[in-house]
Order: structure tokens, then sequence, then C-alpha cells
């Protein structure tokens, strides 16, 4: 039996639900959207980040201007040893600045997807104790996941008839209306 909960598989960040896809008793297939999560807070760190990548990304540009022009100034003897390390050690720190921009907007990019909670893996949906509006965090259980190919029951045996309990034995169950 698979369990789809907020420790388990997704969501891995929290939020306000905004879309619930699928009802309890849905036969639903891997990748299946189930619930949608407001991605607006997260898409404007991504929309900052980006705006911090195109502010780096010209950083980077003038700082290789200023290092060329340098250069030829030092090579023609109009610039000092001091200015070349200065425009050289400023170069470095635009294209070190410039790609750590670029890996925090693919984290914060990566971090988007998450905010659509997916089936796992194919099965049944259990009940679904979330609703629009609620909010929810990584230890929030959302919904379960049933594959029904399989039933699970776990039954007490007293201890003085466990001996007589062998493989294969059949087993009754009874629910709670005293029905088979």
């Amino acid at each position: 039996m698979g369990r789809l909960t907020a420790d388990d598989e997704q969501p891995q960040v929290a939020g306000h639900v905004t879309r619930i896809f699928v009802t309890a008793g849905d036969r639903v297939h891997s990748g299946k959207p189930l619930l949608q999560i407001d991605p607006l807070r997260q898409q404007a760190a991504v929309n900052s980040q980006q705006a911090a990548g195109e502010a780096s990304a010209a950083t980077l540009a003038l700082s290789r201007q200023q290092f060329e022009r340098v250069s030829r100034l030092y090579a023609a003897g109009a610039a000092s040893g001091q200015d070349m390390d200065q425009a050289r050690a400023a170069l470095r720190q635009a294209e070190a600045n410039a790609a750590s921009s670029g890996a925090q907007l693919r984290a914060e990019s990566v971090q988007l997807r998450y905010f659509r909670v997916t089936a796992p893996t194919s099965g049944v949906v259990g009940d679904i104790p979330v609703r629009v509006g609620d909010y929810v965090t990584p230890q929030t259980l959302l919904t379960t996941l049933d594959e029904n190919h399989e039933l699970e029951a776990y039954v007490d045996v007293p201890l003085e008839r466990a001996a007589k309990l062998k493989l294969g034995m059949p087993v009754e169950i009874i629910d709670s209306a005293s029905k088979e």
C-alpha cells in the first residue's frame, strides 16, 4: 500500500491550498496533479532572483570592459600593476557573483515545481483532509494513495490461539455492522 504524505513525497513547501484536482476514490496515475499550493510568493522570489541575475550580468559585462581597458593601458605602460590587479580582482568577483546568482535562480526555480503536488505512483486517492484555503506545511497529511491490488489487514490474535495459526489459513473479516 502506498501512502502519499507531506514528508514522504510532496509537498516539500508550505503555503495555502489553492486548488484540489481530485476527490476521494479517484483512480490516478503516477504524475497526475492532486493539489496546488499557492506559488505566488515563490514566483516573486524567482522573479527577484532573475532581476538580481540580470544586474550581476551587467556588472560582469562592465568588469570585462574595464579589465580589457586596463590590460591595454598596462601593455602600453599607462597603467600600474596595481591597476591591473584591481581590474583582474573585480572581474573575478563579478564572475563569481554572476555564477552565484545563476545558481540561486536555478534553486529558486526548482522549488516552484513543489507547489503542485502530484501522485508519486498510480492508485486510488484516499480521504483528503485539507480544503482550498487551508495552510499546509511539509508535515501536513494531504491524502493517501492506495494501491488496491493488495489488501493489507492487521489482525490481533490472542496469545493462546497463536500456536494454531498456519500460513495460508483463511481469515474471516467482519465489519463494525457484523457483516462478513
